[in-house]
């Protein structure tokens, strides 16, 4: 089974940061986000509905966008460093 089609299996069980995900699969978490964002694309593409929950600073509550799907480094408003990363699932 192709990287991708594992990760799309994985987010089908529940949801999972990038983080998680390169840990799971024994990638750098670089590599996980690429091959997320593909698996993503070609999820959507299919049909599926993928839910994102944004990244969210955990000082003073701040979302991040979608898009978002690394850990930020820093929150723009509050400029702390404690941050909860996105979680991805499809439903």
């Amino acid at each position: 089974m192709t990287v991708r089609r594992e990760i799309a299996r994985i987010l089908s069980t529940g949801p999972r940061s990038v983080s998680s995900l390169a840990r799971e699969l024994g990638l750098d978490r670089r590599d996980a986000e690429d091959d997320l964002r593909h698996a993503i694309h070609s999820a959507r593409a299919a049909g599926h509905h993928v839910v994102v929950e944004p990244a969210r600073c955990k000082q003073c509550g701040f979302l991040f966008g979608e898009d978002k799907l690394s850990k930020p480094g820093k929150c723009p408003e509050c400029r702390g460093t404690r941050i909860f990363e996105a979680q991805i699932r499809i439903a």
